[in-house]
């Protein structure tokens, strides 16, 4: 007793001189910064013109901006200032008269059945207009009521109102402990009451109904088991959701069909960190779901109208994953989880496991809470895969077979702890500490025949067949090399003097995250400071190795008859088919190793005191909030050896006319697996192992490509720094409630790159940076017709950042074949802006009784800055923009192309039918559709649908209870939208509608254990692309149905 009394004494101690201090200094800082500001704001100097700075400019891309001048402050400067009002000058204004006559009411309110807190529940005191929602831990406070009786009403979504006639006392605290009954008690389960679907239902509906913006609540309880573990398969089941689908697995998620890098998904309200690596194809700042185990996960938030209070980099929407606490439950909680992984496509598939725990559990008389999850999983899957690459230069042309067989093994693991101490009902503090492992494994066997000749079209008046057959090289009318035969269709395309490849390649993937926080909260008299300062590393490194050995003068004929399967047959040249002759090959050996560091440290402190004017309660709520995100980068180091053997030379020897490579001595002398489940015929397989192994043996039978081994490769990197601050003011006036406030965010950047040409060892250095400031207004009111019918209207303002790559200046050329050969050059626009939008949102929601709700809303997008992908033939001569190089490669890069306009469509229903009699009074029903239409200017100057954008996605179940057994069945919709932009009309790439299944089944013996049967995507569908028109389908692949079965409880 004695140290805990030391112990709070130096706390208050040390509370109380910090405060003064901070008090001190505050207002100090206030009379300066604001009135030498103001001064500034009149009279500013001269703006650095963009010819002082010609490596870099980056200014606000609204400069004439509505808002007052004081919000064009410094974001750091401005929210400190207003966070230092209402701190320091709003504590001493009472929220109204205090009078000797009031007391005060508090409140705790829990689940009868299941004893889970609730979070959301409405409490009322009618005759005096207060009305509040419970916190997190199902408490609530009024403060001031005045002495006399009261009546004190409780309604949460699926369980019968309460209300109580309460008896107020000056000067004294009345404190309920309100339990809410189920009328009808079918969640009961023996004598143990555990939560399910339904309470998880009810929840989501509750928090939703009480937002004071457009926002969805879904509880992980939901939907039932989340098959996995990957919180992306849940993640679809959501209204204006769809997910991004890479080798099998969901690893990414748009809202409202926009691209996910123009999403945020956060963790308790902050960005983590995601080092990306490899291939990205939804870009370097969405967030890789799928390395987020969903067992630490308590709910979800959807945000879809940015607050005040929210980063403003969510131009689509924001996804909010809020973690478990000790303190969500009234007694100990064990969850495990336990199982098998399966993918069924091929027999030869290896059962993996997964598995999964979480802890919960409070101590000292719930002071402490400590809640602790871990899991792990394995699982194997396959990609059959055929390719083709369409060249647009006047007709469509086909210019590539590939056969594609790849096998991917992922490894996810978890742990997190959060810990809370409560000092008080008024102070609590916690650490909050994650970390998240991933390893991604391919094994590669790929067989590739590419045209050559640029892709040209040949004449057999200046090459007969007959030579080329011969060995000839193809010739166009003006005696260019050529690759193509005369005579294509759209639907036959023949290759000549074509380049065969056989590929055996290996790529390891390692990311690994961890993320430390530590805030605290302290609540006043209808007032509340939060605090937390997170700090989170990540690191990825990613090696892909190659053996790929080539064969030239191949002819194939291309038959695309049957889009999704395409005919290969070849025509020319020594056999490519199983047995075929390695001493005919030359081989290469080829390394990618990339790294990636991503950090990101965060700071906000947030303040908010609710005040009464004219009766009516207003809470004024403002921050700061800090982020600096640190990516460094090295991707550009591509060695290449030749395979020259003992004698030094590649392939045969002009002095001894033999070949001693002995290529065949590293095949595995068996067939390869033909691909979708024997449709093509297998061929010989590199033994992938043996060669690489020779490599390390014998270093001395290689020989470097070029330069591309002894070059020094420059890594890349980006610092941004985001300073924000915001104030806030919601307002309830009866039915009407009205959320207002201004956000304003400064980013400053600073950015290192270089210019990689595998062939060019020398590279400069290149630094650059800038800085921009946006103000964000937002908007949005609610008004409740009836307590079931709610109608809702916001403006929100929202912003998309650029990709951290492309900040970075970045180029990076790359050849077909050669150095005589043409390629690509892709480089990053560090002068790209962000993209701004306006967004306005309508919605009608009515909600069903018990737990249920019906809601449709149209929304707008009004994007400027639009960003884009652009491309464009390099032309010859020194005002090439390359001095003169690389005449003929295409060119890419991103730019602001202008303005661009999204219109939606949005609808919800979500209904547990158990009003009817049985056998139906089990059933629930749920559906979500969006509908997207959009316009922009594209790189070409004309209107177009955006590129990523999802047109229509749509998601539907049924769910069955009978007796223990639940049986569920769900279909998803992703429909066909623009991929890839091209100025020819006939080249934009797509992805055409990807509708899947998902099934499950559960036993429930009790409330410890549980078993279940899910199987995921059933029917085995994938999108195809295609280039143009659907029947130019250039790649189709399947990855199998994955089959997750096992048992979970809790204790």
């Amino acid at each position: 007793m004695r140290n805990q009394t030391i112990i709070y004494a130096g706390l208050g101690i040390l509370y109380s001189d910090v405060c003064h201090c901070l008090k001190i200094k505050i207002k100090c800082w206030i009379k300066t910064s604001v009135i030498t500001e103001l001064g500034k704001s009149i009279q500013r100097p001269a703006i650095k013109s963009p010819s002082q700075n010609p490596i870099l400019t980056m200014k606000s891309p609204h400069p004439q901006s509505p808002i007052p001048s004081i919000f064009s402050l410094s974001a750091a400067r401005a929210a400190l200032t207003l966070f230092a009002i209402l701190f320091v000058l709003l504590p001493r204004i009472p929220a109204q008269p205090a009078g000797s006559g009031s007391g005060t009411m508090t409140g705790r309110v829990s689940n009868e059945a299941t004893g889970a807190y609730l979070e959301g529940a409405t409490v009322s005191v009618r005759a005096l207009n207060l009305r509040t929602t419970t916190s997190r831990e199902g408490e609530f406070s009024f403060y001031r009521i005045p002495e006399g009786t009261h009546v004190i009403e409780v309604y949460y979504t699926g369980l019968m109102p309460w209300s109580k006639t309460v008896n107020v006392t000056a000067g004294a605290m009345v404190d309920l402990p309100i339990e809410l009954k189920d009328a009808d008690e079918i969640v009961r389960l023996e004598k143990i009451v555990v939560t399910g679907e339904r309470e998880g239902n009810a929840a989501s509906i509750t928090r939703q109904r009480n937002a004071e913006n457009v926002v969805s609540v879904i509880s992980m309880d939901a939907y039932g088991n989340v098959a996995d573990g990957n919180v992306g398969n849940f993640l679809q089941n959501l209204p204006g959701l769809a997910v991004n689908i890479e080798a099998g697995d969901v690893i990414g998620v748009s809202v409202r069909g926009t691209p996910p890098d123009m999403n945020s998904v956060t963790l308790d309200g902050t960005r983590s960190s995601s080092p990306t690596i490899g291939v990205m194809p939804q870009g370097d700042r969405a967030m890789l779901v799928d390395q987020i185990p969903s067992d630490s996960i308590k709910e979800i938030e959807i945000t879809k109208g940015n607050r005040p209070d929210m980063p403003a980099d969510s131009l689509g929407g924001s996804v909010n994953l809020v973690t478990k606490s000790a303190f969500d439950y009234r007694n100990r909680v064990i969850d495990y989880r336990a199982g098998a992984n399966l993918n069924t496509y091929r027999s030869s598939t290896p059962v993996t496991p997964t598995a999964a725990i979480s802890y919960m559990d409070t101590f000292f008389g719930r002071r402490l809470g400590i809640a602790f999850s871990a899991s792990y999983t394995e699982t194997v899957s396959h990609r059959d895969r055929v390719q083709g690459a369409y060249l647009v230069k006047g007709q469509p042309i086909n210019s590539r077979a590939r056969y594609l067989d790849d096998t991917n093994t992922r490894r996810r693991g978890g742990i997190s702890a959060n810990f809370e101490y409560r000092f008080n009902k008024t102070l609590r503090t916690w650490v909050k500490l994650a970390g998240t492992y991933y390893n991604f494994h391919t094994e590669r066997l790929s067989f590739n025949t590419n045209a050559t000749g640029s892709r040209r079209v040949a004449d057999y008046n200046k090459v007969s067949r007959a030579d080329i057959e011969a060995g000839k090289t193809p010739r166009t009318a003006s005696n260019q090399t050529a690759g193509i035969a005369p005579g294509y269709t759209g639907t036959f395309t023949e290759l000549l003097n074509a380049t065969f490849t056989s590929c055996a390649a290996e790529e390891r993937r390692y990311q690994r995250t961890f993320k430390a926080a530590l805030g605290g909260e302290k609540k006043f008299t209808d007032g509340l400071v939060t605090t937390e300062f997170s700090y989170n590393p990540g690191r990825a490194t990613n090696n892909y190795l190659a053996l790929n050995a080539t064969l030239p003068g191949i002819g194939m004929a291309i038959d695309t008859t049957d889009r999704d399967r395409p005919k290969y047959t070849q025509t020319i040249g020594p056999s490519i088919a199983y047995g075929s002759n390695f001493n005919l090959y030359k081989a290469e050996w080829i390394e990618q190793p990339d790294r990636t560091k991503d950090d990101i440290t965060n700071y906000r402190i947030d303040a908010e005191k609710t005040l009464r004017v004219f009766n009516n309660p207003v809470k004024l709520k403002s921050g700061f909030d800090m982020r600096h995100q640190t990516r460094w980068m090295l991707n550009t180091y591509r060695p290449k050896w030749y395979y020259v053997g003992v004698d030094g030379v590649q392939g045969v020897n002009p002095d001894t006319s033999i070949n001693d490579d002995n290529l065949s001595g590293f095949l595995k002398g068996s067939k390869s697996y033909g691909l979708f489940d024997g449709h093509y015929e297998g061929m010989d397989q590199l033994d992938f192992d043996r060669f690489r192994s020779h490599f390390k043996t014998h270093p001395e039978q290689f020989s470097e490509n070029g330069t591309t081994v002894s070059k020094k490769a420059i890594p890349g990197e980006s610092r941004e720094l985001v300073n924000a601050g915001y104030i806030q003011a919601t307002s309830s006036i009866g039915p009407l409630t009205i959320l207002a406030g201004v956000r304003a965010e400064e980013t400053r950047v600073k950015a290192r790159g270089s210019l990689s040409d595998p062939y060019n060892p020398d590279q400069t250095t290149i630094e650059r940076r800038g800085s921009y400031s946006k103000v964000f207004p937002s908007v949005h009111v609610t008004y409740n017709v009836v307590r079931n019918f709610v109608l809702r209207a916001s403006y929100s303002t929202s912003c998309g950042r650029p990709e951290i790559k492309e900040l970075i200046p970045y180029t990076t050329v790359t050849y077909r074949g050669g150095v005589d050969d043409d390629g690509t050059v892709v480089s990053s626009n560090p002068s790209l802006k962000p993209q701004y939008s306006k967004n306005y949102d309508l919605s009608i929601e009515y909600y069903l009784e018990p737990a249920g709700v019906i809601s449709a809303g149209v929304f707008r997008k009004d994007i400027t800055d639009f960003i884009a992908t652009t491309h464009r033939i390099i032309g010859e001569g020194p005002g090439n923009g390359f001095d003169g190089r690389y005449e003929g490669f295409t060119f890419t890069t991103r730019d602001n192309m202008g303005d661009a306009r999204i219109d939606g469509l949005e609808l919800n229903y979500n209904q547990s039918l158990h009003f009817l009699p049985k056998p139906f009074k089990g059933l629930t029903l749920w559906a979500n559709y969006t509908r997207l239409n959009t316009s922009g200017t594209n790189a070409a100057g004309e209107e177009s649908p955006l590129v990523e954008f999802v047109p229509t996605t749509y998601n539907a179940g049924i769910v069955y209870k009978i007796g223990k057994l639940t049986l569920r069945a769900t279909h998803h919709f992703k429909g066909s939208y623009y991929f890839r932009f091209s100025a020819a009309a006939t080249a934009g790439t797509y992805k055409t509608d990807d509708p899947t299944w998902d099934f499950n089944v559960q036993y429930r013996l009790n409330s410890r254990l549980n078993f279940f049967v899910d199987y995921l995507n059933a029917f085995n569908h994938s999108p195809d692309w295609y280039v143009g028109d659907r029947s130019r389908t250039y790649v189709t692949e399947v990855y199998g149905a994955r089959l997750n079965m096992g048992i979970s409880g809790r204790f």
